[in-house]
């Protein structure tokens, strides 16, 4: 994967290279330009993956796919790919999910598709053997698509948002709150951003924390989520 920019010690010659990902913003007039996203992952400071995020326009639909691949030992244990993809359009500058796919490639029986039907408000999921269909109310989303949403709000002005997420034929709600502004290192050299914290209603123990760039329409850098003693990070480390 191409780098965007070396380290250098002169930060004269960061100018350009700073330049260089800012030049093209991740939303257009009209919503988002595609964009690819590459994240280190790790537990407890140990790497196991790296997991790319990639949109796309097509046919004024919008498709976010990601894609996960285990490194290291890890590789040893779990090989194989691990996907999600969400199809969905902007509405009112508003997220709409329209599909969601899960795919493991170890493991056929996990593979599950969610289709919403906004004419009815309803979606419905094939899972396994266990097929279920439930209502929803007007902004739900899907495992995937909440992070396109929470970066379409923030980019309006939308703050501390919660959101419903269809997932195991239940409604789960998913509560944003903005923390403080925080400098933070990656691979891609210091951004100043902005820390929100990501509460599951009911899963006091799943705290997850986010670090978004406003200077990329609020882009995840780096995302950690804390589940019992494991830490689980994903880094930032190349974007075009």
């Amino acid at each position: 994967m191409r780098r965007l920019w070396k380290t250098s010690k002169s930060p004269r010659g960061l100018v350009p290279l700073l330049a260089l990902l800012f030049c093209t913003p991740l939303f257009a007039d009209h919503g988002f330009n595609p964009f690819t996203a590459v994240y280190k992952v790790s537990r407890n400071n140990s790497d196991i993956g790296v997991r790319t995020h990639a949109l796309s326009l097509k046919d004024n639909q919008y498709i976010y796919h990601a894609s996960m691949h285990a490194t290291g030992f890890a590789s040893i244990i779990k090989p194989g790919e691990v996907s999600e993809t969400s199809q969905w359009r902007l509405s009112n500058d508003r997220v709409v999910p329209l599909l969601y796919e899960y795919r493991d490639s170890n493991n056929d029986s996990r593979h599950a598709q969610l289709k919403f039907n906004w004419q009815k408000n309803s979606v419905t999921n094939k899972v396994g053997n266990k097929p279920w269909e439930m209502a929803i109310p007007n902004g739900t989303q899907d495992k995937f698509s909440y992070m396109l949403a929470l970066m379409q709000d923030l980019q309006h002005g939308r703050k501390n948002t919660e959101y419903k997420i269809a997932d195991g034929g239940r409604l789960k709600t998913y509560r944003f709150t903005t923390l403080k502004n925080e400098t933070i290192t990656t691979p891609l050299g210091k951004f100043n951003t902005v820390k929100l914290q990501r509460t599951r209603v009911g899963k006091k123990n799943r705290v997850t924390y986010i670090w978004l760039l406003p200077e990329k329409h609020y882009l995840p850098v780096k995302i950690e989520r804390h589940k019992g003693d494991n830490v689980y990070t994903m880094l930032i480390t190349d974007l075009k």
